[in-house]
């Protein structure tokens, strides 16, 4: 792409490049993650625009970085093929049209993406679909299709790592070549995640593993840079799965120049103290390793600037890395600050290569299904019964029984484990569903369910049950009775990680400590209290059918039970199908969940600046405004 779009304008210091007294010359690689087909700054399920994320608000950022810095690289870290309703019509798709994430890297003239676990979230059909209208190489060094001993010799999936060629302006005037090797890395866990399409097809090799042998390999081949694109988060306290915080491992390779990390949702550099010693959150360099997270779906983009000087008289190493720095820069903040002709111009291509993706996007989901006479929203749904989420229970509940019935299962209960997917947490304070009575469309579904799960049930027991629900309890803090204010929920858990049951009442209480993964309670001594069903307490050993999705059953880890229920039948086309059918939605009064009541306690719980109209769905916990907050949330006082 060229950098014409910036000129009308000067880039300033944010994007200039150095020119050192060494005799360095600059190599600038500019990093996205996990966008989640997050394009044109367009929310399609919320029907409004979002200004300051997607990849066209940053367009300007990117033309900017390149025009201030003329041996540049442009890469994304995965997951780009899933998240919005783009990626629903991209996976749709059976003409020639590319996938409308695919159009946009290729008209932004990517140099190369990885594998996110993401993309394997449709099946390798739409996957290779997409990969094969790129007109740049897609990564992943470490998903396979056979071992063959190291994992330079495996027969990999996608292509596993690429050489490109750049030219180092150097201040003496001259230029010189340089090549860069960059390889990509796909979380393992992707094989329990995505198990129904790729189980018995592909392996996935450990990431560290894989680094340590394609680092010297890219330099015997030539590379006088080596770059890891890396699908893994930094690990941080109590947040994620060692297996999914991989990044400090990776960059203490030796060998390796710069990481770009990703799959958590976070930033880096984030300026704060981290507990492990290798990683300086200030600098942005983990074990000395320039490294740079960007956010998710354009919040931010990723640089990270390498000084290179000349090698003279060594065959082996033509380049030297003198100096390097990693940073971010806020899509919100700084392109509020450019001009908005340098923003519509950088932004045009992208409008008009996906065009009628948009148009295709915008058509189908508004399409309208039923009447809604309750407001539905996730403001509090996290904190109280959601009619929301009840939504999505009664219509998995319903399908699962159609399913069952006539068959020896037809007479346990059904209870569906069921999660708000947009409740705040790492998705902002504007990531929350609020539908108001009235239409409710196909956007709405999408809105509160966006990922392609199948509907699967499992049979369980009351204890199962209960220990489910502990464990997801995690998110909230232990309470003590008679203090007021304490925070609620831990910010590390990540807030759709809470999942309620619709079709049983029950009681959390958090005067207990939270749930450890890994270690499971005895029933009746867990956070929760009081579990029936239709009234009727459930014991330990008492048999149910629990509705959940692909995700839990294909993961060994969190499949405690017997596959009853399996049809491949997508979550969104089920409870499509229950509104259509239902024609009114109106409001579900049946016993739910609540927390232990405790007098003279306070707690506070942030939430987004809409909630505050939406009070009437937390009225139980007399929910009182304190403020907004410094990061865009609004803070509510509930009383338990």
């Amino acid at each position: 792409m060229s950098a014409d779009p910036a000129r009308s304008w000067s880039a300033g210091p944010l994007f200039s490049g150095e020119t050192p007294s060494d005799g360095s010359g600059l190599l600038r690689i500019i990093a996205t993650s996990d966008l989640h087909a997050q394009i044109l700054s367009y929310d399609y399920f919320s029907n409004r625009q979002l200004p300051g994320t997607g990849l066209a608000q940053i367009a300007c950022l990117i033309a900017a970085a390149r025009e201030s810095a003329p041996a540049s690289l442009l890469l994304d870290n995965g997951d780009f093929l899933q998240g919005g309703a783009l990626a629903e019509i991209g996976a749709s798709k059976r003409g020639r049209r590319s996938h409308p994430a695919i159009t946009a890297f290729n008209t932004l003239g990517y140099d190369a993406v990885a594998l996110g676990n993401h993309e394997f979230d449709y099946g390798l059909e739409v996957l290779n679909r997409a990969i094969a209208g790129a007109n740049f190489p897609v990564l992943s060094a470490n998903v396979l299709h056979r071992r063959e001993g190291s994992p330079v010799d495996d027969r990999h999936f996608a292509t596993p790592a690429v050489l490109l060629n750049r030219e180092i302006a150097l201040p003496d005037g001259t230029r010189r070549a340089i090549t860069i090797g960059i390889f990509g890395l796909t979380p393992p866990e992707t094989l329990q995640w995505n198990a129904r399409w790729i189980r018995g097809q592909l392996d996935i090799r450990q990431m560290e593993e894989t680094a340590r042998a394609w680092v010297p390999e890219l330099r015997a081949r030539g590379a006088d840079v080596v770059i890891c694109l890396a699908h893994t988060g930094i690990a941080q306290a109590a947040l994620g799965e060692p297996g999914e915080t991989q990044a400090a491992e990776i960059a203490s390779i030796p060998g390796l120049d710069a990481v770009i990390a990703g799959h958590s949702h976070l930033i880096f550099p984030d300026r704060r103290n981290h507990a492990d010693p290798r990683v300086d959150g200030v600098s942005g360099h983990i074990a000395g390793t320039p490294v740079v997270q960007p956010g998710h779906e354009g919040s931010h983009l990723g640089l990270i600037d390498l000084w290179l000087r000349p090698v003279n008289g060594n065959p082996n190493r033509r380049w030297q890395v003198t100096r390097s720095q990693s940073r971010l820069i806020a899509g919100l903040e700084a392109v509020a600050g450019m001009p908005a002709r340098a923003i519509r111009e950088a932004s045009a291509p992208l409008r008009l290569a996906l065009a009628q993706d948009h148009s295709a996007a915008l058509f189908r989901m508004r399409q309208r299904l039923a009447t809604l006479t309750e407001p539905l929203s996730t403001w509090f749904a996290n904190v109280a019964d959601s009619q929301a989420m009840r939504l999505i229970g009664a219509a998995v509940i319903d399908h699962t029984r159609s399913r069952l019935a006539g068959g020896a299962l037809s007479t346990l209960p059904v209870v569906a484990l069921v999660s708000s997917f947009r409740s705040g947490g790492r998705g902002g304070p504007m990531n929350y569903v609020d539908i108001p009575p009235g239409n409710i469309s196909l956007r709405h579904v999408f809105s509160l369910y966006p990922f392609p799960n199948t509907l699967t049930a499992i049979l369980t027991t009351g204890a199962e049950l209960s220990a489910r629900l502990d464990l997801s309890s995690a998110l909230f803090n232990r309470i003590v009775p008679g203090i007021r204010d304490q925070l609620l929920t831990d910010p590390g858990i990540p807030a759709f990680s809470f999942a309620s049951a619709i079709g049983a009442s029950y009681q959390i209480d958090l005067s207990l400590p939270a749930a450890q993964p890994g270690v499971t309670r005895l029933f009746g001594t867990d956070r929760i209290r009081d579990l029936r069903i239709g009234g009727h307490p459930i014991a330990a050993t008492d048999p149910l059918i629990l509705v959940v999705n692909n995700y839990v059953t294909d993961d060994p880890r969190r499949a405690a039970g017997q596959l009853v229920l399996d049809e491949g039948r997508l979550c969104t086309d089920v409870i499509t199908d229950h509104i259509r059918e239902a024609g009114r939605i109106g409001f579900d009064d049946s016993p739910g969940w609540r927390f232990v009541p405790m007098p003279g306690t306070s707690v506070l719980y942030d939430s987004g600046s809409g909630a505050a109209g939406r009070l009437g769905s937390a009225a139980a916990l007399r929910p009182e405004a304190v403020g907004l907050m410094p990061s865009g949330f609004s803070r509510f006082r509930l009383h338990l």
